[in-house]
């Protein structure tokens, strides 16, 4: 039988526990945002740069031709350095929905966003008797699947994707499945997350504070299978 004071340890470990979840998914979402200004913002400004030299030495020679088709060039250079930059301002902002906004909406303006960045279509589903979660738990669901969604994008070249929502009693089930190219689960979660492997760690964190699990299924040039499994 446990004493007042096991109970107490056990009370504290599950905070720590949590806490160290928490931080984790903040560390990782630090090094990803780093990661993605320096691999894109960064690039990009650095490439302005490079055109600018160029339009200076051109306008000394007084080359007013080439100038034009190199301003023309740096303009959608900076375009697409504004559009990296207001993307990653967005991702790391929660969605834009009223206070009492079930999780169907919170899953379906991620899903939204990924049709704005040019995603392929998602087919979506959502079964079962929709549970009164608390907004932390329906974001913390929805950050997942916008991970998911963001992965596929970047690296799936997939056309076909599925996400599937069903609850019943007191038992939950959230897939995000895809057709892609798919890869070895083992090798990126093994990757540092400033190398990678952040998008997979902060998923399985998120899911784990929910009192859940994530399991990840996937066979190269045959798709990927996320699994969101909790208790209600």
């Amino acid at each position: 039988m446990l004493t007042s004071l096991d109970l107490m340890s056990c009370g504290l470990g599950g905070l720590l526990n949590e806490n160290e979840m928490v931080l984790t998914v903040l560390e990782n979402e630090r090094r990803y945002v780093a990661r993605e200004l320096h691999d894109g913002v960064a690039q990009s400004t650095q490439q302005l740069g490079l055109e600018i030299a160029i339009c200076r030495k051109l306008l000394e020679r007084g080359n007013i031709e080439m100038l034009t088709d190199e301003l023309a060039q740096l303009e959608q250079r900076l375009q697409v350095a504004a559009t990296q930059v207001r993307e990653i301002i967005a991702d790391m902002r929660p969605p834009t929905l009223e206070p009492d906004a079930s999780l169907r909406e919170y899953l379906q303006a991620e899903i939204e966003r990924h049709l704005q960045r040019g995603g392929v279509a998602v087919d979506f589903k959502f079964e079962g008797v929709p549970a009164d979660l608390p907004t932390q738990q329906k974001l913390a669901l929805s950050r997942i699947v916008q991970e998911a969604l963001l992965n596929i994008r970047k690296h799936a070249s997939a056309n076909q994707i599925q996400i599937r929502y069903a609850s019943k009693a007191d038992q939950a089930q959230l897939q995000i499945i895809d057709n892609g190219q798919g890869f070895d689960p083992a090798v990126v979660q093994a990757l540092p997350v400033d190398k990678g492997g952040a998008g997979l760690a902060n998923m399985r964190a998120r899911a784990q504070a929910l009192g859940g699990t994530l399991a990840i299924e996937s066979i190269k040039g045959r798709g990927t299978r996320i699994t969101v499994s909790l208790k209600l």
